[in-house]
């Protein structure tokens, strides 16, 4: 009663599987070119790119204002024990008065900056520049852990239909070997060790799909929504001929465009230094009403008002100026230095994938010789089984090696994919 349990039960397995199969046909097909695209549009770190521009955009609204008139109100209330006077013998002298009140509006207009504010608002830009590069680098990053999920899926896949191929194969022997141990021509042992290898089988499957399903879960969190297990991936071919290392030197990757972006910011805070040398020249009013007026020897209310321009020029600096921006020349190359090092990781980087690519591709020349070698030889323990001649143990033994050399085709195969998907990631493209 239990073998005719477990039979039906990997008869249901199996039916259950081709109708996923089946189920696949009517479902959405996902490549992995558009798994990375819907996840640098959707994953939650691209809003931080409108944020930051937004952010900047306040900033440069707040340094503009610098050319607007500054108005400022202030007044002032106080008594003091002595004031100012001149006495005559014999005359009475006015003085100012012990208590004063002030009540003035100030205006301040800028003329001329030498550039500065305009230099500023360049900086702020270039420096908002930078943050959202250093963003785009943070997302481009995310294409391996796409890669990973991805290919880890189709591997998991590609697995479980051999290991189904091998349930089915060990299950229709477990029949010829009951029918002989029935007969006597079979010890009963025979019969437990295929029963039991099936079982470990059913433990593989399950290890498998839990793998499948966490990698569909990465997946899903990445692209920001939720994706079926039996939704089908496509298999991603590449060109071969685009492994090319030399082409390294088209700098398509995101890290290119942040150096550049710090280089073009350090040039306008050189060019922000330089204006510092420029003299400011500023028109100001004022109108108050107050005791005393700008007459100090009255004591009354009055009204008052003054205009004039002034100017201010750091003539002499000590030098601070001038190595502030020997440090600005020091901080491009060093961002110079950078880059060459980036460059040089990725030529190791991809050098390094390029001899996985070729390592796959002999494995795969290797896999079919060594699959038909061990199917021959597992066809003939079959025989053999089936007459009683070897062990279910024996035959086991050369089946899993065929399994294995199957397996090993798969793993390979999907490898090969990986590391041209890898290469072409590196590469940026």
């Amino acid at each position: 009663m239990i073998t005719v349990f477990r039979n039906s039960k990997y008869i249901f397995l199996l039916i259950i599987f081709f109708k996923i199969q089946i189920g696949w046909s009517q479902q959405e097909v996902l490549g992995l070119d558009q798994c990375q695209k819907e996840v640098q549009e959707t994953f939650p770190l691209i809003k931080g790119k409108d944020l930051l521009s937004k952010f900047s955009s306040l900033n440069v609204k707040n340094l503009k204002v610098a050319y607007l008139p500054q108005l400022f109100a202030n007044g002032k209330l106080s008594y003091q024990s002595d004031v100012t006077g001149i006495s005559f013998p014999g005359m009475g002298t006015p003085t100012a008065p012990k208590d004063q009140y002030s009540l003035n509006l100030d205006v301040q207009q800028l003329i001329y900056d030498g550039g500065k504010t305009r230099n500023r608002i360049d900086v702020e830009k270039k420096s908002s520049e930078v943050e959202i590069k250093n963003l785009e680098i943070q997302m481009y990053q995310l294409r391996e852990r796409v890669s990973m999920a991805y290919f880890g899926i189709l591997l998991v896949r590609k697995s479980k239909l051999v290991l189904l191929d091998k349930q089915n194969t060990v299950f229709k022997h477990l029949q010829q070997v009951k029918s002989a141990v029935k007969n006597g021509m079979v010890l009963p042992a025979n019969l437990k060790i295929l029963e039991s290898e099936l079982l470990l089988t059913d433990q593989q499957m399950l290890e498998l799909n839990s793998r499948e399903e966490t990698s569909f879960n990465v997946l899903s969190q990445l692209m920001g929504r939720s994706l079926n297990v039996d939704t089908k991936l496509e298999e991603t071919q590449f060109d071969k001929e685009s492994v090319r290392i030399s082409d390294v030197e088209s700098k398509n990757r995101p890290e290119y465009k942040w150096y550049l972006s710090q280089k073009f910011l350090l040039n306008a805070q050189n060019e922000l230094l330089k204006k510092d040398k420029y003299p400011v020249v500023s028109a100001f009013g004022q109108m108050g009403y107050g005791n005393p007026g700008y007459n100090q020897l009255t004591d009354e209310f009055d009204t008052y008002y003054m205009l004039g321009a002034k100017i201010s020029w750091n003539i002499f600096d000590w030098k601070l100026n001038r190595r502030k921006q020997k440090a600005i020349i020091i901080q491009k190359d060093l961002v110079e230095t950078k880059e060459l090092s980036f460059t040089q990781n990725l030529r190791i980087d991809m050098g390094k994938e390029s001899n996985e690519i070729r390592k796959f591709e002999i494995l795969l020349e290797k896999d079919d010789a060594i699959i038909e070698l061990q199917q021959d030889i597992s066809k003939s323990s079959a025989s053999q089984l089936d007459n009683g001649v070897i062990t279910s143990s024996d035959y086991l033994e050369d089946l899993n090696k065929e399994i294995q050399a199957r397996l090993n085709k798969e793993y390979h195969t999907i490898q090969l994919q990986q590391s041209l998907a890898e290469f072409k990631r590196i590469k940026g493209i």
